[in-house]
């Protein structure tokens, strides 16, 4: 099947003949992406009206062998200033399938985002729909083309590599294949990845909070790249609607890779990213209280002497994770009415209503963990409610089932409540030791024409879970943690942000080896921040180069600061940068270093503010590290002729000011004396010396 000819044939070998036709081409391209965003708008066009950009099987045959004879509609609505919706129904006029593909096209940042919609408009069972590829598009490359490059990241999950960039070289009939694992999102395999060609790429981006499956594949003159839910063999009902994937793509020009990402990251803050109040969620600098410390022993008294212990230090919000149950975790599946029949009333006898109390008379945020999707053997959940419950054969924990619309109504106002009783300003949710692609299985396994229902509809359970709660409490915001990094999509990230998104710092920090676990840090910071501008995760320290490698935007910050030797002045003033500091995390990313976990070798990232022309450079020398200075030859955004006011922080007072046209910042380097050690330089532009 060739997909896309006459748009693969007019205007995408201009990608890939960019560079080859205009040697100034990279200089020629602006940073915010005006080029971008004419030739996405312009793809778009062409792809949701002629050129289909999607395919499936019905009935045993290709879509490619009957869409055109099919009847369509084109709708184009302008939402706002910066998107336009075009939504392409396609009907079947002898059974009544209908697909709706809605597009949202984006006229200030580069990129087009859809979703597949399935529904039997007929009076009969539809024929079998499978393989449904919520993107197909091939793209045709210049002659002569070196191989093209494949750049992923790793999974989440708990390894010390988590979301490490690699790269992989896609060589003439070559494919690729890829998914997660578990029925998580980004476990094992993350769904973003970047497709790279001389003169240009494409990014892919996926929306599926389940098993999905990618493919890229080199065809000797043409890419072709597949995305969708792996697992599909169904009719549809009368009157049934099901929903694919979510995609997100962002086709870019030049061959400088980092520029797309920041691209991406634009249209991610721009239009995906949750907002509250008309304001970016970030990261919160974040205490975790008894995590790490008292565990299922900790009582009410515990919790409130970490609280007591933060005053003054300037966080922003108050962590209490699993350890408040019924029973001690991992056992899970306690979530019932009255609320504190869950809790285990020895440590916690009037719930988490004392701790939230406290925690808002302190003027900070409230943060709590929740894991509804896993229920134990003998629970009270389980005993109440084994209807809501899948459990296997040979047993062992339980999924509660999303899918099931009263269990989702149940959940959602145990939730409500919750959040209500104790003043939840963040919920955390979690789902540890689920094997979700397991228990969807099971429940369609005596129902062979009907493959993938039960996965579809407890996605679409998750997502309308989330959507009602954030409805109804419009202050809310979501921690997606998902045991570590898990379920990292751009659905979910749609909803939430990631303030765990690794399980891997654990044991580090367990260990006491803060330097590991900032260095896996610094490692996660210059990996997932490519795709998703703020994410973090656990970091203890309140030195420069720990406190600084632990934070994107803030911190979940681990230690205990109870002790009466505690740096508490030291703390503060990470704090304090923090806050000062924050407003870059929202500007152009730039990795100076390639990412690894050597512990020769420096760290170094480059944060810009295209609009207010300031910046900063964060950089890390590592323990091993031999090396008592950085070049900083290779900063971006900086001109030469502009003049800056440049301020060197090696602790967290700054060390000095200096006035530097931007050419002798170019040719200046980053000195820090101690390994580990870690230097932030700030820098402005400024109208004369």
């Amino acid at each position: 099947m060739k997909l896309f000819s006459v748009l693969t044939l007019i205007a995408l070998p201009v990608l890939g003949a960019a560079a080859a036709c205009d040697k100034q081409a990279t200089e020629s391209l602006s940073v915010d992406g005006k080029k971008e965003i004419v030739f996405n708008r312009k793809w778009a066009e062409k792809a949701f009206s002629t050129k289909i950009p999607f395919s499936f099987v019905y009935g045993g045959r290709n879509s490619s062998e009957f869409l055109a004879g099919w009847d369509k509609q084109v709708k184009d609505e302008k939402i706002d200033a910066t998107k336009r919706r075009r939504t392409l129904t396609l009907t079947d006029p002898k059974t009544g399938l209908e697909v709706r593909v809605v597009a949202l096209i984006y006229t200030n940042t580069a990129g087009v985002d859809w979703t597949l919609c399935f529904t039997n408009t007929g009076t009969k069972n539809t024929p079998v729909l499978e393989q449904v590829k919520a993107v197909d598009v091939s793209i045709a490359l210049d002659e002569n083309q070196d191989s093209p490059v494949l750049h992923r990241l790793k999974g989440g999950g708990a390894n010390a590599d988590d979301w490490m960039p690699f790269d992989e070289a896609l060589a003439p009939g070559q494919r690729n294949e890829f998914a997660p694992t578990d029925g998580r999102s980004s476990l094992g395999n993350t769904p973003w990845f970047n497709l790279q060609w001389e003169g240009g790429g494409v990014i892919t981006a996926i929306g599926w909070t389940g098993k999905w499956t990618a493919a890229v594949e080199n065809r000797e003159g043409t890419v072709r790249i597949q995305a969708g839910m792996k697992n599909i063999h169904t009719v549809l009902l009368p009157g049934e609607t099901i929903r694919s994937p979510r995609i997100m793509q962002l086709y870019w020009f030049g061959n400088e890779e980092i520029r797309a990402y920041n691209l991406f990251r634009r249209t991610m803050l721009d239009h995906v990213v949750p907002i509250i109040n008309g304001e970016t969620v970030t990261p919160p600098i974040a205490h975790l209280s008894t995590a790490f410390y008292e565990f299922d022993k900790g009582t009410e008294a515990d919790v409130l002497s970490h609280l007591s212990a933060i005053d003054g230090l300037g966080f922003e919000c108050f962590w209490v994770d699993a350890y408040y149950g019924k029973n001690d975790f991992p056992t899970v599946g306690n979530y019932v009415f009255p609320l504190l029949r869950g809790f285990n009333i020895d440590r916690f006898p009037n719930g988490m209503k004392p701790v939230g109390d406290a925690v808002r008379n302190a003027g900070l945020k409230f943060l709590m963990w929740f894991e509804y999707d896993r229920v134990s053997l003998g629970t009270l959940e389980d005993q109440e409610h084994p209807e809501w419950v899948v459990r296997l054969p040979e047993g062992g924990t339980g999924m509660f089932n999303l899918g099931i619309p009263e269990a989702r109504e149940y959940i959602f106002r145990y939730l409500s409540e919750s959040i209500k009783e104790y003043g939840i300003s963040w919920m955390r949710v979690d789902n540890n030791g689920i094997g979700y692609e397991g228990f969807w299985a099971y429940l369609d396994k005596d129902h062979p024409d009907r493959v993938g229902i039960s996965e579809i509809r407890c996605v679409e359970g998750h997502y309308r879970l989330w959507d009602d709660l954030l409805k109804e409490f419009p202050y809310l915001a979501i921690d997606n943690c998902a045991s570590g990094g898990g379920r990292v999509d751009l659905e979910t990230c749609s909803r939430s942000i990631p303030l765990w998104r690794t399980d891997g710092t654990i044991w580090p920090l367990f260990d006491k080896d803060f330097n590991r676990a900032a260095m896996q840090n610094q490692l996660m910071t210059g990996g997932l921040s490519r795709y998703v501008p703020f994410n973090v995760s656990g970091q203890m320290g309140a030195t420069p180069y720990l406190f600084r490698s632990g934070f994107n935007g803030g911190i979940s910050f681990c230690e205990d600061v109870r002790p009466a030797d505690y740096p508490r002045h030291l703390l503060k003033q990470a704090i304090s940068e923090g806050k000062r500091i924050r407003k870059y995390y929202s500007g152009n990313f730039y990795p100076l270093t390639t990412m690894s976990l050597d512990t020769a070798v420096w760290c170094v990232f480059q944060y810009h503010r295209t609009d207010k022309n300031d910046g900063m450079i964060m950089a890390f020398r590592r323990p091993q590290s031999e090396q008592a200075n950085f070049a900083l030859n290779g900063l971006h955004e900086i001109d030469p002729e502009t003049n800056y006011q440049v301020t060197e922080y090696p602790g967290f007072e700054p060390l000095s000011t200096r006035m530097m046209t931007g050419g002798e910042l170019l040719q200046s380097l980053a000195e820090i004396n101690e390994n580990p050690g870690s230097i932030l330089i700030e820098y402005e532009k400024v109208s004369k010396f």
